[in-house]
């Protein structure tokens, strides 16, 4: 008779501990027990619902598809589908139903799980409060589970009063745990061994095998060593008369946990209820929010760098070409013919500053936008390639050379003319600007097969090691560079517009050794 009151006592704690809406009904629909999430989820106040039939919560146009759907029974036949529940007030919401036919007291009986599945349509702002939400309601039932131990002579004259009804709650309370949806519920005593476990997450977790009467924590061998210390430390502090909430995740699901301390007869805590409900659809929610607002923070970021370096960029040739065309208004007598051209060619050179950098800025905007698209062309790469250097050289450093060196005396081509001129035009100009004067740049162009090498190399002052990693990055600017003039989108656009093309972009770079840029494109003949 003792176990029979403890059982009933345990189950009737799980029952009420459920965050989801549970009844079980006879074959006429009857309600005979509902619990308070279900109580709640209609807007019933406690105990309203039961001996009323189940039409009270179903809207009329679905009756005949819920008596149809519990008319078919077979063993361990389980079976879930949406539907309209109706609320005391006449509202209507979208639920999720899942029923488990039962024999008690050779009576057909089911058992009914509904919750609300308006919060899987939920906008993500709304996941915080609604997880919130469900904390509370879980904290608060169990506040009731510590709060609801009642004297022993009182369990006793209810059992004798009532001992049928007792066994009938005891097997309702079963059903519900072994189908507890979305989760699962165990209960652990002071050795870490199982007492009670079921629930559809064993099922799908490949745990159920493990969570048996009499074993162990210790004894599930698919669990690391931390996760079991974990659990038995989890345990510890609840028997100690703690009550916790945490989350865990397991094979890619994730579950809020929420533990409470189970007294015995001499209202002595003998175990811990642990109650696993499954977020995993809230935690997608709410990584996808973390990556937007990274994202956001990391464009917000990139937009302060633009703004910083347009107006340094900026300011700097336009400077230069303001004071030499002063400068150039000073020198109108004769034989100051050289300081003009001097002047002029500090002004032409500058010119050619902006329109890259104006290039690069106009070049990120239509990137971002979707709007570049090769457009191949027949060319003769070699032929191109030297017209280029020739337009290059008035950007040279004081003495600097471009030599280019092919065993092709042409080199036919279908590329974007457009995009290669940006992409060597960037790499020429790196080139050049991180090397000294006087210096000699290679521009080598190899047939390989079916794509073309064009290969770029200075003996400037290189790349760090520790930061070669970052240099195709937008508004990247190596520690050593901040002294030189750039942007730092050269590389990311020149990067984003071979490979467009097809291609590939690679470097080796040794500090105060120089770089070699290798770009491979395919031939297209």
């Amino acid at each position: 008779m003792k176990n029979k009151i403890q059982n009933k006592d345990l189950f009737q704690k799980i029952f009420e501990a459920s965050g989801e809406g549970i009844i079980a009904v006879d074959e006429d629909g009857d309600i005979l027990a509902s619990n308070p999430a279900c109580e709640q989820l209609f807007g019933y106040n406690p105990g309203e619902l039961n001996d009323q039939n189940i039409d009270i919560i179903i809207p009329e146009k679905f009756r005949h598809l819920y008596k149809n759907y519990i008319k078919k029974r077979g063993p361990g036949l389980k079976r879930e589908r949406h539907l309209w529940g109706i609320k005391k007030d006449g509202s209507t919401f979208y639920l999720n139903l899942r029923i488990s036919p039962s024999v008690i007291d050779g009576k057909n009986v089911t058992i009914a799980f509904f919750w609300d599945a308006t919060q899987e349509k939920e906008y993500a702002q709304e996941l915080e409060q609604k997880v919130q939400e469900r904390t509370q309601e879980v904290m608060e039932t169990v506040q009731k589970l510590s709060e609801s131990n009642i004297r022993l002579e009182d369990q006793i004259r209810i059992t004798n009063l009532a001992e049928g009804e007792a066994v009938t709650s005891k097997n309702i309370a079963s059903e519900i745990a072994k189908n507890f949806p979305n989760g699962f519920v165990a209960v652990m005593d002071e050795q870490s061994k199982i007492v009670f476990a079921d629930g559809d997450a064993l099922e799908q977790l490949g745990l159920k095998q493990f969570y048996q009467e009499g074993r162990s924590i210790d004894d599930i061998s698919v669990f690391s060593e931390e996760r079991k210390a974990k659990i038995k430390e989890s345990i510890k502090k609840t028997l100690s008369g703690k009550h916790l909430s945490f989350e865990v995740s397991y094979k890619d699901k994730y579950f809020a946990v929420n533990t409470a301390p189970l007294t015995d007869k001499n209202n002595k805590i003998s175990s811990s209820l642990h109650v696993y409900n499954d977020i995993s659809k809230q935690k997608e929610i709410e990584f996808t929010i973390q990556n937007a607002l990274k994202s956001e923070q990391e464009l917000n970021d990139m937009k302060s760098r633009f703004v910083s370096l347009a107006s340094h960029e900026f300011r700097t040739p336009l400077s230069a070409i303001l004071t030499s065309a002063i400068l150039i208004g000073k020198q109108n007598g004769d034989g100051k013919a050289d300081k003009r051209e001097k002047y002029l060619a500090r002004i032409e050179r500058n010119v050619n500053n902006l329109t890259i950098i104006l290039n690069d800025f106009l070049s990120l905007s239509k990137m971002d936008e979707g709007k570049v698209m090769p457009i191949n062309e027949r060319v003769d790469l070699i032929s191109y390639s030297k017209k280029l250097v020739k337009d290059t050289n008035i950007t040279l450093k004081k003495n600097q050379t471009i030599m280019v060196t092919s065993a092709n005396e042409e080199l036919f081509v279908h590329l974007d003319r457009k995009l290669l001129n940006h992409i060597l035009n960037n790499l020429l100009s790196n080139a050049s600007k991180y090397s000294s004067e006087g210096a000699t740049i290679d521009f080598k162009i190899t047939e390989k097969n079916k794509t073309i090498l064009l290969e770029i190399s200075d003996h400037g002052i290189g790349i760090p090691q520790e930061e070669q990693k970052y240099i195709f990055g937008r508004f990247f600017r190596a520690k050593n560079a901040f002294n030189i003039e750039g942007t730092g989108l050269g590389l990311s656009i020149a990067k984003h517009y071979t490979e467009l093309m097809g291609g590939t972009i690679t470097f080796k770079s040794e500090p105060k050794h120089g770089t070699t840029f290798s770009v491979e494109l395919p031939i297209q003949k």
